[in-house]
C-alpha cells in the first residue's frame, strides 16, 4: 500500500480510525462544529509532530521510520527493526515527547492562554497546549507501551538488572494497575479502558517474551553448529536438530531458521528435492535465504533456476565474488544440456 503522503522523505500513512477517535474525543467536549474541525486539526499536527520527533531521531541513528496516524494516536515503526541498543532506543523514545512537550510549554510561556481573542481562539490555544504539554507528560508514564514504558526499558537495558523487555512489562502491569484504580475511583472510564488495553498487551507481552527466550537458546545452538556441520557435509546431524527446534518452535524466527537447515540436511544427505519441497513450507512472511536455495537447487540439478537467483544478487550490487558462482553454475548448465541432447539423439 502506497503511503497518503510523504514529509521529509518519510512515508506517512493515515488511517480512518484516527479521524473517527479524534472526532469522538472532541465531541465529548460538548463543542460545536467549528471547534470539533479545529480541534482535529491540532491533534492531526501535534500526533504527526510527536511521531517526526521519534521518526528523526531514528533516522540519525541510521532506520528508516514510516509513521501511521491510527485510531489510539501515532506509530513510528522501522524498516529491518529498532536494533539499535538501548541507549539510541532511550534517545528515540524520548524524542517523540521532547518535541510535544516543547510545544506545548513554548505556547504555555508565550501566554496562549491569557492573550485569546474569542472562545474560539481561546479554546484552540487550551488544545495546543493540552494536546502536546498534557499528552507528552502522560505519554512519559512508565507503562508500556506508552513512551515512558519503552524509555524505561531501554534504561533497565543499560543497567543490565535483567531481562529487561520482562522487568519493563511486569512495572507496566503493575504501574497500569494503579493508575487504573486511581482512574476509576475518579469516575474515567475512558483512560480505565485505555489502561485495561495496555495491561492486556503487556501480559501477552511477558508470555511472548517467554516464549522467545527459549526459542533464542535454540536458535543460537543452531547457528553456532551449522557452519562445522555445512564445512564436514554432516547433513545427518542437521536433520536432527533441525527436527528438534522446529517442533520446540515457538516464534516463526526460529522456525524459518530450522526450515533451512532442514532443508541443508536433506540436500546433504542426497534428497534435494525433499529439500526443496522443505523450503515450499517457510513460516508466513519469511522467505529462504539465496544462499540456501542455491545450495538446494543446484544439488537437485536445477541449475537454470540456481542461476537466476546469483544473476540476481550481483545484479543488486551484492558480493562480486559470486561471479566465479555464476561462472560455475553456467558450466553445470551446459554441461547438463550437452548430456540432454546427446540422450535425445
Amino acid at each position: 500500500m502506497r503511503p497518503h503522503f510523504t514529509l521529509a522523505g518519510i512515508p506517512v500513512y493515515v488511517r480512518a480510525s484516527f479521524f473517527v477517535v479524534t472526532v469522538m474525543l472532541g465531541a465529548t467536549k460538548g463543542a460545536t462544529p467549528q471547534s470539533i474541525a479545529l480541534w482535529v486539526a491540532i491533534v492531526f499536527v501535534s500526533v504527526l509532530a510527536h511521531e517526526f520527533g521519534h521518526a528523526f531521531m531514528g533516522r540519525a541513528f541510521g532506520l528508516q521510520p514510516t509513521v501511521q496516524l491510527v485510531g489510539m494516536g501515532g506509530l513510528t515503526s522501522w524498516e529491518g527493526g529498532r536494533n539499535v541498543g538501548p541507549g539510541r532506543s532511550l534517545l528515540i523514545s524520548l524524542a517523540g515527547p521532547a518535541v510535544g512537550i516543547s510545544i506545548g510549554g513554548g505556547a504555555l510561556l508565550l501566554g496562549a492562554l491569557r492573550h485569546s481573542a474569542s472562545p474560539l481562539a481561546a479554546e484552540a490555544a487550551w488544545d495546543v497546549v493540552w494536546v502536546n504539554l498534557g499528552w507528552g507528560l502522560l505519554n512519559l508514564v512508565p507503562m508500556m507501551p506508552l513512551d515512558g514504558g519503552n524509555a524505561m526499558r531501554a534504561v533497565l537495558g543499560l543497567i543490565k538488572l535483567g531481562d529487561a523487555e520482562l522487568l519493563a512489562r511486569g512495572v507496566s502491569i503493575a504501574v497500569g494497575l494503579g493508575v487504573g484504580v486511581f482512574a476509576l475511583s475518579a469516575g474515567a472510564l475512558w483512560p480505565v479502558l485505555l489502561i485495561a488495553m495496555y495491561t492486556m498487551q503487556n501480559i501477552k507481552g511477558i508470555r511472548d517474551r517467554l516464549a522467545t527466550r527459549g526459542d533464542e537458546a535454540l536458535l543460537a545452538d543452531l547457528q553456532t553448529r551449522y557452519p562445522a556441520w555445512l564445512a564436514s557435509g554432516d547433513g545427518a546431524s542437521m536433520l536432527r536438530a533441525a527436527s528438534h527446534a522446529r517442533a520446540a518452535a515457538k516464534t516463526a524466527r526460529l522456525q524459518a531458521f530450522a526450515t533451512e537447515v532442514s532443508a541443508m540436511g536433506q540436500a546433504l544427505e542426497g534428497d534435494p528435492r525433499s529439500g526443496l519441497a522443505t523450503l515450499g513450507a517457510m513460516p508466513e512472511g519469511y522467505v529462504a535465504g539465496p544462499s540456501v536455495l542455491v545450495f538446494v537447487l543446484e544439488a537437485a540439478g536445477e541449475y537454470a533456476a540456481a542461476r537466476k537467483i546469483v544473476e540476481g544478487l550481483l545484479a543488486s550490487g551484492q558480493d562480486p565474488a559470486l561471479r566465479a558462482e555464476l561462472s560455475r553454475l553456467e558450466a553445470l548448465e551446459r554441461q547438463q544440456a550437452a548430456h540432454r541432447n546427446a540422450l535425445d539423439a
